[in-house]
């Protein structure tokens, strides 16, 4: 009997424009499922303008040229219908799913939403306002400001992941409607980008739908604008664990991330580097959960996380614990990521955590929504849908040698590691005394 997840009907079609039109076939419910993806995510903020990609997604649907806001509420709510607006470190999709017979009203409002924007003065002040507040009360949340401090000093200040989704507070008071005008003008393009529908309907009719509703809104998507290429550089190893601590004042507990340079999504070694990650941290079986939390109590979470993007990415410890347990926490973690790093997992952790990858797979295929967005980021990713199709095969064939191989490739605690502590600072450099050195930056940093 074999492994592999079989995917249903789907057809594939590259226009002369640059988009991808995907459709995939999905019986049993009628209802229908589109989502547009182009490429305009984080990583596209221009230098100073950082949170732009979200704050351009965050408004479209506050009006566009036909409507003003309420409006825009009222015609997806009429269909009974939630539009999400999200944005990736590589692209910005929208989606919306609805009854099937009311697929060419979904198609003409998610269009209209996404390529013609109103950016109206007011609605972005408003925005501003609600980004900014949002952004300083993030402060009061340490794991949010580990969160953000991980991914700006794991990737390193030049590099074009190396700041949150929705930005620095210092950039997003800087944003006016030419801010997401201009960046909605040269990023919300055909090239790059990905309309995937899922229906009852065969695959081939999907398209046709597709491609006569795009000629209708031909005229609305902006024209091929220039675009400065991003320049993509590999993350340079440390050359000795060194921490930071992010003072927290009156921190009862300190969140801790130990970071570490990864492997990016496009990487030939996905099944290993997921399964001996699952093995160390990333089920609740694993070494970590049982060394931290099982065997001491130092913790209620613990894991690890493979920040897997397109083109790099970070492998990160995560926890928190008391005050006065923190350098504990931090001993025991970095044992036994030392640990796993030298020897790999033993050969029942490395078991459990192929069944449990194996096991959890498919369940992330069951919606209209969840399949289109893995089948598109396959594509969109460039790992094709062999990558789907034949993931729990790969994962279960996973062998020791192999796990043991990459596991030390995957460590959080290898060399050049940056321990970060969101916390009581004097507590937290009295915890880290002797272990490496440590600088103390403030809280308004992260915001």
């Amino acid at each position: 009997m074999t492994a592999d997840v079989a995917l249903p009907p789907l057809a594939i079609e590259k226009l002369p424009s640059g988009l991808t039109l995907l459709a995939l076939q999905k019986r049993g419910l009628p209802l229908f499922h589109a989502r547009l993806s182009v490429p305009a995510g984080a990583c596209e903020d221009p230098r100073g303008k950082a949170g732009l990609a979200q704050f351009t997604v965050d408004l479209l649907r506050r009006g566009t040229r036909r409507r003003p806001a309420q409006d825009v509420d009222d015609l997806i709510e009429s269909m009974g219908a939630q539009l999400s607006a999200d944005v990736s470190m590589e692209e910005a999709a929208l989606a919306l799913t609805v009854p099937s017979d009311l697929a060419q009203r979904a198609l003409d409002a998610l269009l209209e939403v996404a390529l013609e924007p109103a950016f109206d003065e007011h609605e972005v002040s408003s925005a501003r306002r609600r980004t900014v507040a949002a952004l300083q009360s993030d402060l009061d949340e340490p794991s949010t400001v580990a969160s953000r401090a991980m991914v700006t000093l794991g990737y390193g200040l030049a590099h074009p992941y190396a700041h949150p989704a929705q930005g620095w507070r210092r950039d997003v008071e800087t944003f006016r409607p030419e801010d997401a005008r201009g960046f909605h003008a040269t990023r919300y393009q055909q090239s790059g980008g990905l309309f995937a529908v899922v229906g009852q309907e065969d695959p081939q009719q999907l398209l046709a739908v597709l491609r006569e509703k795009l000629a209708q809104w031909h005229a609305s998507w902006p024209g091929p604008a220039q675009r400065q290429p991003l320049q993509f550089s590999a993350l340079p190893p440390g050359e000795g664990l060194r921490a930071v601590v992010v003072h927290k004042p009156d921190a009862t507990q300190a969140q801790v991330r130990i970071v570490a340079p990864g492997l990016p999504r496009t990487t030939p070694r996905y099944a290993e580097a997921v399964v001996a990650n699952t093995a160390l941290g990333g089920g609740f079986t694993s070494l970590l959960v049982d060394a931290i939390r099982v065997d001491r109590g130092l913790s209620y979470s613990v894991s690890t996380r493979l920040h897997m993007n397109r083109r790099a990415g970070l492998s990160v410890f995560s926890s928190f614990t008391k005050n006065e347990t923190l350098r504990q926490l931090i001993d025991v973690a970095l044992e036994k990521m030392a640990v796993h790093a030298a020897s790999g997992p033993s050969e029942d952790a490395l078991d459990k955590a192929r069944r449990y990858l194996a096991g959890l797979f498919p369940l992330g295929l069951e919606s209209h929504e969840a399949l289109a967005e893995q089948v598109a980021d396959a594509i969109l990713d460039g790992i094709g849908l062999d990558h789907l199709a034949k993931y729990r095969s790969r994962v279960l064939a996973v062998t020791l040698d192999q796990a043991r191989s990459i596991a030390a490739d995957l460590s959080p605690s290898r060399p050049g590691a940056q321990l970060i502590v969101v916390g009581e600072a004097d507590m937290a450099r009295r915890g880290l005394d002797g272990l490496c050195p440590v600088e103390v930056r403030q809280l308004e940093e992260f915001a």
